[in-house]
C-alpha cells in the first residue's frame, strides 16, 4: 500500500510540472522565446520558493538525470565515432585549456574576494563547467552539432564531465579532512579513462550485433525497449563505475553511430528525451531561492554578470588562440557562458562541507540560475547578429545527407515494386533515397553498393527529414501495412504539401481516405492487375495500343471509377464500345512458308472475304501506296490493313500472317 502511494505522490509531481509547462510554453512560442527559459519560469513558480506545489525533488532529479543522458545518447549518435576520433585532439586540447584557464581565473577571484586558498580553489571548481544540456539542447535545435563551433562546445563539456572526479575526490581534502593523495587522484582519473575506453570497444562490437538480430525481427516495440535499455544500462554501468550518466550515454550513441540503425533510433528516442529533458529544466528552476534572490538582487545581478563575461571571455581568447575564424569564436564564447548542471552538484557538496557559508551558496545558486535563464537568449542574439535571421525561432537541423539531396524520388519499401523503381530510376541518373524498415533488404542493396539508403520507418518525421522530404519532387509509397501507409501520407504532405506523392495498396476501400490525405496518384494493385487484362482483350481485338493506353489513363485519371461502381463508370465503358465501332488499321507480316507468298493481291481477294482492304505494302524498307491488283506478295512483306475490328481479324485468320505489334 506504501508504494502505491509513493507511487501515487510520484504521479502527482509529474502531472504538476507538465501541466504547469504547457501555459508557460505557449506563452513563451507566442513571444517567440526558447522554451528552455518557459520551462525554467516553471520550475521556479511550482518550486518550494514559488507557489509551493513542489516541496520535495525526490523522483524529479533521477528523470531530469535521465532527460540528460537522453539526450547525450542522440549527440553521441549524431557525432558518430569516427568523427568523434577524427576531432579527439581538438576536443581534449579545447576542453582541457576551458578547464584549466577558468579554473586559475576562478582560483583568481576567490584571493581577491580574500577567500581562503581552499575556498579559492573551489570556486574555480565551481566555475569551470558548462551546462550540458542546455548547450547540446541549443545546438541540436540549430543543427550546429558538425559545425566548428558544435564540436568545440562538445569537446569541452565532455572534457569537463570526466574532471568532476578529480574534483569530487578532492572535495574533503579542501574541506581539512584526510582527503585522498595525489597518486590516488591520478589513478581514479586514469581509470576513468579505461574504463571508457573499454566501454566503447566493447560497446561497438556488441551492441550492433544485437540490434541486427532484432532488427531481423521486425518487431518495433521490442526494438524500442532495446534501444532505451542500452541507453540507460551503459549510463548505469558508467555511474557505477564512478563515471556521470551523461558520459555513459554519450559513449552508448557513440558505439551505434555509424550502422545502419542510428536514424530509426534516434527517432524512437526523441520523444521520451524531450519529456525528460524538460522536467530538467523544471527542476533547475525549482532551485532559485526566490526571496534570498529577492534580497540581494543587487549582488546577484552583479555575480550573474561577472560568470557571464568572465566564461566567455576565456573561451573567445584560448578559441582565438587556437586560431579559429571570429564567427566560430563568438558563437562558442557565448554558448559556453553559464554554469554547468554538476556545478550545482559540487556547490552543494562544498556547502554541506563546510568549505562555503550558506550566505554564498545561495549567491551562487541565484547568480547561475539567472546566467541559465539569460544564456539562451545570448545564443539566440549572437545567431541573430552573424546571420542576420530570425531572433528566437532556431533554425531547422539539416544533416549533410539533406543538404545534398534535392528534387530527387523517395521510396518507401524495398518489394518488388521499390527494387523495380530503383532500378529505373538509377538508369535514368534520377536522384533517389531508399526507405526500408526490413533489415535484409538493406543489406542485400548494401553488398549491391547501394549508397542511397536509410533503415527506418517511413511514417517518422524524423526518417522522412532526413530522407529530404521538404526537398524531394516525389514520394512513392510502396509498403504493405495499410495504417503506415497513411501515417506515412500525412507527415509527408504536412513537411512538403507540393511533393508528388505515389501510393500502392492492395485495399480498395483505402482509396477514398488516400485521396483525403492527399495522394497525388494511387494504383491499386487488384485494379492495376484489371486494366493489363483488359488491354491485353482489347488488343485481341486489334484495337491500336495508343487508344488502350488513352483509355487506362481515363480509368485512372477518374480513380477507377469503372471497377468501383461510380457515377461515371457508363461513361468510360460508351467510350470503349465507340473505340470498337470504328475501323483501325494494323500490319501484317509475311513470313516465310507463307501460303500466300507468290500469288497477287487479286487472287487474295481479301476485301471480298473479309471486307478489310490492302492499303500499304512496305518491301526492303519502300513503302508502295494502293498497290495494283497484280501485286504479288513476297516473303517478308508487311501488309497495312485498314478496315473494322471484326474485318482486320478475318483478313488475319485469311492472310495466315503475323501480326506486328505496335
Amino acid at each position: 500500500m506504501g508504494r502505491f502511494v509513493d507511487g501515487l505522490i510520484f504521479f502527482r509531481k509529474l502531472l504538476i510540472i507538465l501541466g504547469f509547462s504547457i501555459p508557460v510554453i505557449y506563452l513563451f512560442n507566442k513571444l517567440k522565446f526558447p522554451s528552455i527559459i518557459g520551462f525554467l519560469i516553471t520550475g521556479i513558480i511550482i518550486g518550494p520558493f514559488g507557489l509551493g506545489l513542489l516541496t520535495d525533488t525526490a523522483g524529479i532529479q533521477l528523470m531530469a538525470e535521465i532527460g540528460v543522458a537522453l539526450l547525450l545518447f542522440t549527440i553521441g549518435i549524431e557525432v558518430s565515432l569516427s568523427r568523434f576520433l577524427k576531432h579527439l585532439s581538438e576536443f581534449i586540447l579545447s576542453g582541457g585549456l576551458q578547464v584549466f584557464f577558468t579554473f586559475l581565473a576562478g582560483v583568481f577571484i576567490g584571493l581577491i574576494a580574500q577567500m581562503s586558498l581552499e575556498q579559492a580553489v573551489f570556486l574555480g571548481f565551481i566555475l569551470a563547467h558548462s551546462s550540458s544540456a542546455l548547450v547540446l539542447k541549443m545546438l541540436k535545435d540549430r543543427g550546429d552539432e558538425e559545425s566548428p563551433q558544435g564540436r568545440i562546445s562538445i569537446g569541452v563539456i565532455l572534457f569537463q564531465d570526466i574532471m568532476v572526479v578529480p574534483m569530487m575526490l578532492l572535495i574533503p581534502f579542501l574541506a581539512g579532512e584526510s582527503g585522498p593523495t595525489a597518486g590516488i587522484i591520478i589513478w581514479k582519473l586514469a581509470k576513468s579513462i579505461l574504463i571508457i575506453v573499454a566501454i566503447l570497444v566493447a560497446a561497438r562490437y556488441i551492441i550492433p550485433f544485437v540490434l541486427e538480430r532484432l532488427a531481423n525481427m521486425r518487431m518495433r516495440d521490442v526494438f524500442v525497449i532495446t534501444s532505451i535499455v542500452i541507453t540507460l544500462g551503459v549510463a548505469w554501468l558508467t555511474h557505477a563505475l564512478g563515471l556521470s550518466l551523461a558520459i555513459g550515454a554519450f559513449l552508448a550513441g557513440l558505439a551505434i553511430s555509424d550502422t545502419d540503425f542510428t536514424h530509426q533510433i534516434i527517432s524512437d528516442i526523441n520523444p521520451f528525451r524531450d519529456i525528460f529533458l524538460s522536467i530538467f529544466f523544471v527542476s533547475f528552476g525549482m532551485i532559485l531561492d526566490l526571496d534570498f534572490a529577492l534580497k540581494n538582487y543587487a549582488f546577484i545581478l552583479a555575480a550573474s554578470f561577472l560568470i557571464i563575461l568572465l566564461k566567455a571571455s576565456i573561451v573567445f581568447g584560448l578559441v582565438k588562440f587556437l586560431k579559429y575564424p571570429w564567427r566560430t569564436t563568438f558563437l562558442s564564447s557565448v554558448t559556453l557562458s553559464q554554469i554547468g548542471e554538476f556545478s550545482f552538484v559540487l556547490a552543494l557538496q562544498g556547502f554541506k562541507n563546510n568549505i562555503i557559508s550558506e550566505y554564498a551558496y545561495q549567491t551562487f545558486i541565484s547568480a547561475s540560475v539567472l546566467a541559465f535563464i539569460v544564456s539562451p537568449l545570448l545564443i539566440a542574439l549572437a545567431y541573430h547578429i552573424l546571420n542576420g535571421k530570425r531572433f528566437f525561432i532556431p533554425q531547422q537541423s539539416i544533416s549533410p545527407h539533406e543538404q545534398q539531396m534535392k528534387n530527387h524520388v523517395i521510396v518507401c519499401g524495398l518489394g518488388l515494386n521499390g527494387r523495380n523503381l530503383v532500378k529505373v530510376l538509377k538508369e535514368t541518373s534520377i536522384n533517389y533515397v531508399i526507405v526500408d524498415l526490413n533489415y535484409n533488404h538493406i543489406r542485400d542493396m548494401q553488398k549491391a553498393s547501394e549508397k542511397n539508403i536509410i533503415w527506418g520507418d517511413c511514417s517518422n518525421t524524423e526518417i522522412l527529414k532526413h530522407a529530404g522530404v521538404e526537398k524531394a519532387r516525389v514520394l512513392v509509397i510502396a509498403i504493405s501495412d495499410r495504417f503506415l501507409t497513411k501515417c506515412a501520407l500525412s507527415v509527408a504532405k504536412s513537411l512538403n504539401p507540393n511533393i508528388h506523392v505515389i501510393v500502392r495498396t492492395k485495399y480498395v476501400t483505402d482509396i477514398e481516405e488516400l485521396q483525403a490525405l492527399g495522394a497525388d496518384d494511387i494504383i491499386p494493385e487488384e485494379f492495376e492487375t484489371s486494366i493489363q487484362i483488359f488491354s491485353r482483350v482489347l488488343k485481341m481485338f486489334h484495337v491500336p495500343n495508343s487508344i488502350i493506353l488513352t483509355q487506362g489513363n481515363i480509368i485512372r485519371n477518374k480513380s477507377y471509377g469503372v471497377f468501383r461502381q461510380v457515377r461515371f463508370s457508363q461513361e468510360a465503358f460508351d467510350q470503349i464500345s465507340q473505340i470498337l465501332a470504328q475501323g483501325t488499321i494494323d500490319t501484317c507480316y509475311i513470313a516465310a512458308g507463307n501460303s500466300s507468298i507468290g500469288k497477287s493481291i487479286k487472287d487474295i481477294d481479301l476485301k471480298a472475304q473479309t471486307g478489310a482492304m490492302i492499303i500499304n505494302i512496305i518491301r526492303n524498307n519502300e513503302t508502295i501506296t494502293n498497290p495494283p491488283s497484280d501485286f504479288v506478295l513476297h516473303a517478308a512483306d508487311q501488309l497495312i490493313l485498314f478496315g473494322s475490328h471484326a474485318a482486320i481479324d478475318a483478313a488475319l485468320k485469311a492472310l495466315g500472317g503475323k501480326e506486328i505489334a505496335a
